[in-house]
């Protein structure tokens, strides 16, 4: 069975521009005074698995969820190849809404690699939102933003090196969600070989083979609860990597 939306015990609603910083830094300081009060939504969880999102949820009105916390995978398969999303915190999303992928079938599964905590962008919410005009350009933003991850997907899909492909990958999520640590840059979320080769349009033995080759040369480690740390700044790292593979 799919998890389902639960309400959160702890707390129903939220101050959507507390829960999302980024959010509050892109509008206007008396935008932020004037909707921070105002903007409540209701706040939701996704239990670890796959997820069947519900299909009445929010309204014709509404906008979608907005991810606070957490992270999941969509997965689109198209004539039996997987096109993979990893979503986190800040993507907006309208789940219930069907994909236009005729003439080919290729009905989209969810997935919550941990839990994640949602906040749904409702008819209500949508109407307070309304009044402010730059708050709801940001968030138009945020949809925007996932179409251009589309483009990047594709561009890593052309790289020839399986290598160069994990590392672009690996920094283009650290950069979006990574930590700063000792040394480098802690991913958050748990990736396994088997994701990474779904999000970088490959082979799961041809990314273990990467992997190692990645970790031999110190660019990538694994921590011992299974997340990685990447070492070192993108741009150096990956010309270092092109100059080595040349």
């Amino acid at each position: 069975m799919g998890s389902v939306l639960a309400a959160e015990p702890a707390r129903e609603w939220v101050a959507l521009l507390e829960a999302d910083a980024a959010l509050a830094s892109a509008i206007a300081p008396a935008t932020l005074a004037a909707a921070l009060p105002a903007c409540l939504a209701r706040v939701f969880w996704l239990d670890p698995g796959p997820w069947a999102p519900p299909r009445d949820l929010g309204g014709p009105g509404g906008l979608g969820l907005l991810v606070l916390d957490g992270f999941l995978v969509r997965q689109v398969d198209v004539v039996g190849r997987p096109a993979t999303e990893l979503l986190g915190a800040g993507d907006l999303l309208r789940p219930w809404q069907p994909d236009s992928t005729a003439p080919f079938s290729s009905g989209a599964r969810w997935q919550a690699l941990e839990p994640c905590r949602v906040a749904l962008l409702d008819e209500r919410v949508c109407a307070v939102i309304g009044r402010w005009p730059d708050l709801v350009a940001a968030l138009v933003g945020r949809a925007l933003a996932r179409s251009r991850e589309q483009a990047i997907a594709l561009a890593v899909g052309q790289i020839p090196s399986m290598r160069l492909r994990l590392l672009v990958v690996l920094w283009h999520v650290a950069q979006r969600w990574g930590q700063p640590c000792d040394g480098g840059t802690r991913i958050p979320v748990r990736l396994t070989h088997e994701l990474l080769a779904n999000l970088t349009s490959g082979q799961r033995p041809s990314v273990s083979h990467a992997m190692s080759a990645l970790r031999r040369r110190g660019l990538v480690d694994r921590t011992s609860d299974g997340r990685f740390v990447l070492h070192g700044e993108p741009p150096s790292a990956l010309a270092g990597l092109r100059q080595a593979l040349a």
